[in-house]
């Protein structure tokens, strides 16, 4: 009812000088009634006719007074209605700004979450590849380190391998001047005969075996061969520590008239 009468307050004043009119015009036609009954009998039929004239115009009165409060008892409940669904649209209106607040808050939110996701999944791409580049890196540079050290040992393989080699051939030069030392050759022997024998040696150097392999084709010539290597016994051979003396544990001669180098 206060709002109603903050928001009309020209309708409520209104309404208060009709009611105010009417209880006038109310009190002065008792006023008007009771003075007429003091006058003179002669007289009363006048007034009976005059107050029967008041009442009516009073009750036209009143029902215009009837009518125009019924009116603006209307207008203000038109009003009261007009002014709560003003009021339920202004509410509905501020509820649906909140929510689009609201929404958009967590719009917002979202983003900025989803954002943070995306830069939290970039940031474990960027390590998970710095980890990848850094271990190709390890890979390659032991790769690097593996194949140096496979270089090395296949050049310290081969440098020993040539060592091992001519040291081998030392003791086979060796061996071969030896038995050409202790070889008589027969007198049936002529340019060009050759004979092969295997030789089978323990660690000392001591001829265990001759055994012929190719003849020459002379009987005194091949033997000559075999008795040459059986006198050169002991040959002379590596040391057993050293690891070589497998080469010479059985040894090919191919002996000839004239000596070979």
């Amino acid at each position: 009812m206060l709002e109603i009468i903050r928001k009309y307050p020209r309708a409520i004043f209104y309404a208060v000088i009709v009611h105010a009119a009417l209880i006038a015009v109310m009190v002065m036609s008792f006023k008007w009634s009771d003075k007429a009954e003091y006058q003179s009998k002669d007289k009363g039929e006048e007034i009976v006719r005059a107050t029967t004239v008041d009442a009516k115009k009073i009750e036209k009165e009143l029902k215009k007074i009837k009518a125009a409060e019924h009116e603006k008892q209307r207008e203000l409940e038109q009003a009261a209605k007009k002014a709560e669904k003003a009021r339920l649209r202004e509410e509905k209106k501020l509820a649906e700004a909140k929510n689009k607040r609201i929404a958009e808050q967590k719009a917002l939110e979202n983003k900025r979450k989803e954002e943070q996701d995306r830069l939290k999944e970039l940031e474990t791409k960027r390590k998970t590849e710095e980890e990848r580049l850094e271990k190709v890196e390890q890979q390659k540079r032991e790769e690097e380190l593996r194949n140096k050290l496979k270089a090395e040992e296949e050049r310290l393989a081969k440098e020993s391998n040539k060592q091992r080699q001519s040291t081998i051939n030392q003791y086979k030069a060796m061996i071969n001047a030896k038995v050409y030392q202790n070889w008589v050759i027969p007198s049936s022997a002529t340019d060009g005969m050759v004979c092969t024998v295997k030789v089978r040696l323990i660690p000392s150097g001591d001829v265990i075996q001759v055994q012929l392999t190719s003849s020459s084709g002379d009987d005194a010539f091949d033997r000559s061969v075999e008795n040459a290597v059986r006198k050169a016994s002991p040959l002379p051979v590596p040391p057993a520590d050293s690891g070589l003396f497998d080469a010479f544990r059985e040894l090919d001669f191919n002996m000839s008239k004239k000596k070979e180098n």
